[in-house]
Parts: C-alpha cells; sequence; structure tokens
C-alpha cells in the first residue's frame, strides 16, 4: 500500500540537508582554503612557476567558493518553504515484497517495493545506506515535492531481507532516486523497460 500526503518544510528537512556541510564560513575556512593551499604547493613542487600554481589553485578556490554558495542559496530558498503547505511529499509505504534490482554503476543499492493495486516503488541511490535497517516493511519517505529529491525515510516496521532477483537496471533507462510506476512481480523486467525507458 502507498500513499501520499503534503506538508510543509521543517527544521529536520533542513537539518537533513546541511548535516554534512557545515556553514559557509567553515567551509571556506577548513576545506576550501587548506585544498586551495595543499594544490599551490603541489603545482609549485610540478611546475616551478609560482604564477602557475597560483593560477590553479586560484582556480580550485574560486569553483569551491562558487559551489558553497550556490548550495548555501539552495538552502535558504528550501527555509522559504517552511509557509508552503505542499513543500514537502510524505509517502507512507507499505509492503511484504521487496526485490533487490541489480544497480547500473555506482546507483547502488537499489529496491522495487510492490505496493499493491499493481504499483511498485523503485528506490535507487548511496543515500538508502544512511538507514543500517532498510528495507522495512512500512516506512515514511520525505521528499521535495518540486524536484522528488529525498530527505529522510522514517522507518516504522521490521526489518525486511529483500529478495534477491536477475531483473537490472539498463543503462538506456532515465530514473531518479523515487519511481513510481506500473508492475507486478512476474512482468518486472518489461515494467520497467516501459517505465524508465529513454525516449
Amino acid at each position: 500500500m502507498l500513499t501520499a500526503s503534503h506538508r510543509a518544510a521543517n527544521d529536520l528537512d533542513l537539518k537533513r540537508l546541511t548535516r554534512a556541510h557545515g556553514t559557509l564560513g567553515r567551509n571556506i575556512a577548513t576545506v576550501s582554503l587548506p585544498a586551495a593551499a595543499v594544490v599551490f604547493g603541489i603545482a609549485y613542487v610540478l611546475w616551478r612557476s609560482m604564477l602557475v600554481a597560483a593560477v590553479i589553485a586560484t582556480s580550485l578556490l574560486v569553483a569551491s567558493l562558487i559551489s558553497n554558495i550556490r548550495f548555501f542559496r539552495k538552502v535558504k530558498q528550501r527555509e522559504l518553504l517552511k509557509a508552503d503547505d505542499k513543500a514537502v511529499t510524505v509517502f507512507d509505504v507499505s509492503s511484504d515484497q521487496v526485490l533487490d534490482i541489480e544497480p547500473l554503476g555506482d546507483n547502488a543499492p537499489a529496491f522495487c517495493f510492490f505496493v499493491g493495486e499493481e504499483k511498485a516503488l523503485l528506490l535507487v541511490g548511496q543515500w538508502l545506506l544512511d538507514y543500517d535497517s532498510f528495507p522495512t516493511k512500512s516506512f515514511q519517505i520525505h521528499c521535495w515535492a518540486n524536484t522528488k529529491e529525498p530527505i529522510r525515510i522514517e522507518m516504522n516496521g521490521q526489518h525486511v531481507e529483500p529478495e534477491q532477483s536477475r531483473i537490472k537496471l539498463r543503462s538506456n533507462y532515465q530514473f531518479g532516486k523515487i519511481e513510481l510506476f506500473d508492475a507486478t512481480p512476474e512482468t518486472l523486467q518489461s515494467d520497467l523497460d516501459r517505465a524508465l525507458m529513454r525516449k
């Protein structure tokens, strides 16, 4: 069974978003500047040119600053979603049958949950490794409504051991971290082909 509801963003969502990123100032002081200094030293040893080393190190520092600024701007935008009642989608999932799908490259693990009414929920990616006892028979997935990017999983049921399968994700599939599609266990590979094959 699967049901979906919506709610506003909250502090837990924002905390999850920033959990591995610290603050802008801290990132610059502890990551960007030291990395640029190390690269400067290595470049100088290799080319014996202050100019070349400075250009390479400065390029790295600027790229790191831009990346950090973009990320924290995104966090600020997400904070505004505390006033939006439809900012976060919550999927309530209950399933007795879970298949372990052969992943594609580093898109692992990949689990397919059958949720009734010939529907399947596909969850893909290393973000699932954050949850030691996952998968479980029932859980909630919180994700951003506008991007379907997962925020977190809350597990409510007992751990279930996924069934090993020969079903695989293929290189001509186009998929996100969360996909809901029509499927049955007996026809899953062809159902995936139909739902995820690039047009």
